[in-house]
């Protein structure tokens, strides 16, 4: 009986070494979820994150302080970004109830900025895009909003009309308030504002591109207004 009890027992050891996985050879990563990178700028402690601190009424863009820039995509790869340079733009602000605040934008079409010149020093490529935007006819892009809807605290959807190309189609941005503030230099309160938006080119007409470029067009905006 215990040369049987043995036997077995060196059977089942046999099997297990036999069935044990290899030690592998390939070294071991660790994955890691958690980013170094913040997932954005902080605000300032003296900015005020809550629209509700800022005053009611009109403010006017400060151009010096705004950008809109817009992406497309190239080949089907990677995200190509440029920006127009001279823009302005008026806001009405209520707080209290948002639905009445309106927006006002306008763009010059030919002010587009790739930061690219060719061999002779010129901004060949930049009004090669602003023809194909249809600049020469229709020299100014607007919005001019319709409604806003809040998603939250400080976002919101502003709806209204964009013209591009000589046509006016509506569209939807996607908005965020980045804090208002006393400017003391200004003597003034001060408003940021984010939005974006992806918009189609073809249904605005500009069809002019070229191949090597997508239909889908997006549209980042960060803006300062100063009150009036």
């Amino acid at each position: 009986m215990r040369h049987f009890v043995l036997a077995s027992a060196l059977m089942l050891a046999a099997c297990a070494t036999a069935t044990a996985p290899a030690p592998s050879s390939a070294p071991q990563q660790s994955v890691s979820t958690a980013s170094p990178v913040p997932a954005a700028i902080a605000a300032d402690p003296d900015t005020s994150l809550s629209p509700a601190d800022a005053p009611a009424g009109a403010y006017t863009l400060d151009p010096r302080h705004a950008s809109v820039t817009w992406r497309i995509r190239h080949l089907g790869l990677g995200l190509y970004t440029a920006r127009f340079d001279t823009i302005a733009g008026t806001l009405v602000f209520d707080p209290a109830n948002p639905a009445n605040s309106s927006i006002n934008a306008t763009i010059a079409a030919g002010s587009v900025s790739t930061g690219l010149l060719n061999r002779q020093g010129e901004r060949a490529f930049d009004r090669e895009i602003a023809q194909a935007l249809g600049a020469q006819a229709n020299p100014t892009i607007t919005f001019v909003s319709r409604a806003v809807e809040l998603t939250g605290p400080a976002t919101g959807l502003i709806t209204g009309d964009l013209t591009l190309n000589g046509q006016t189609r509506p569209v939807t941005l996607e908005a965020r308030f980045h804090g208002g503030r006393f400017v003391v230099l200004r003597g003034k309160h001060q408003l940021a504002f984010a939005a974006r938006t992806i918009i189609r080119r073809s249904e605005w007409g500009v069809t002019q591109w070229g191949m090597f470029t997508g239909d889908e067009v997006e549209i980042l905006i960060d803006a300062e207004f100063i009150q009036d």
